[in-house]
């Protein structure tokens, strides 16, 4: 009995449910004048309940639009951003292979200008205290090469000179160890002195003899006179000057940025003085013949 009362309420209840939206649509859509009494007063009742009915459906609808328009708003900015950071990705990419590039074709036209015979070594790592710096190199080929006290260049100058060599790798004292002396001269006037590391960054020349004045911005240069480094090879710039009695000290900036080598190499032989009468003709002898004996 009480399964047939649920029955019976819900079968009213969809019935009604049913009637309202037909019982609406019926005045609705009928002709007010031939109305009664009780079409008209569902009239009255219907358009407002149909008006908020419609305003309802319309908010839900643009609600649901606006919350997929952010939807697929939100996967396209996520989309772009992913791009974003591929291209820039691949932006820092070039720029290191540039970077890397110019490096590699600066150290190859080392061949061209420097006339000594090289040997080319890969930078592993630098260290520096303030009892030593050095850099380490790793040279990709068998045997014995290396050699302490070699010359060690760049393609932006002077770098150092060979310390200790091991199995994998070898030790470079750079310039501006304290324990580092390089015979240079001032580029400008030839003067000539001695370079001795000073901190991490930088090194002190003493010039021995010089009656011209270095100035703030000359270039020093490697002399060649100490058989290790050959001449001409630019070590630094000139910062400061301090005019002593007996000669002049000055602050020199390495040219080389050690925190940012890759590529070196190491000088194996110094090459050979030029010879001035190379290419001269001689004229031949004059030829005796036999003379004779007195």
């Amino acid at each position: 009995m009480a399964l047939s009362l649920r029955n019976i309420r819900s079968g009213a209840l969809v019935l009604l449910l049913l009637g309202i939206p037909v019982v609406l649509l019926r005045s609705s859509v009928g002709d007010t004048r031939g109305m009664n009494g009780f079409d008209k007063a569902v009239h009255r009742i219907g358009a407002p309940l149909e008006a908020g009915i419609t305003y309802t459906a319309n908010w839900v609808g643009s609600f649901f639009d606006r919350w997929v328009f952010q939807a697929q708003m939100l996967e396209e900015k996520e989309r772009i951003e992913q791009i974003a950071r591929e291209q820039k990705n691949m932006l820092v990419d070039l720029v290191q292979l540039k970077e890397e590039n110019r490096q590699l074709r600066r150290s190859l036209q080392m061949r061209d200008k420097v006339p000594e015979d090289l040997l080319s070594a890969e930078v592993t790592g630098v260290e520096q205290s303030p009892f030593f710096r050095v850099v380490k190199i790793n040279i990709d080929r068998e045997g014995d090469y290396l050699r302490r006290g070699m010359a060690v260049i760049s393609a932006d100058g002077v770098v150092g000179r060979i310390g200790r060599s091991h199995a994998g790798y070898s030790e470079v004292m750079l310039i501006t160890d304290p324990a580092s002396k390089i015979a240079v001269e001032v580029a400008r006037t030839h003067c000539p002195g001695i370079l001795v590391g000073a901190t991490e960054d930088s090194a002190r020349v003493r010039i021995i003899r010089c009656d011209d004045p270095v100035a703030v911005g000359d270039l020093i240069q490697t002399s060649g006179v100490d058989d290790l480094f050959p001449k001409g090879h630019e070590v630094g710039r000139v910062t400061a000057v301090d005019r002593k009695v007996d000669g002049q000290i000055v602050d020199v900036i390495p040219a080389v940025r050690f925190d940012r080598l890759d590529m070196v190499w190491v000088v194996l032989a110094t090459a050979p003085n030029e010879d001035r009468e190379a290419g001269v003709l001689h004229g031949r002898p004059v030829a005796q013949g036999m003379q004779p004996l007195k």
